[in-house]
């Protein structure tokens, strides 16, 4: 899809879910994507944290 089809298709799923927020609204897997429903899973912050320990013992003495 492009950007256009898909920021409207974006506007029409926002504006049924601030109406009924309890109602699930099924969006095509491109526009749900766009929406930034999809947490990118191949490097987190915590990732990025491990064996990255600094000794605190040991230093300077």
């Amino acid at each position: 899809m492009e950007k256009k089809h898909l920021a409207a298709a974006a506007r029409a799923v926002d504006v049924q879910a601030s109406e009924n927020p309890s109602l699930g609204i099924p969006a095509d897997p491109e526009v749900a994507d766009f929406m930034g429903a999809f947490e990118e899973t191949a490097v987190s912050l915590d990732d990025l944290d491990d064996g990255h320990e600094v000794e605190e013992s040991g230093h300077g003495a």
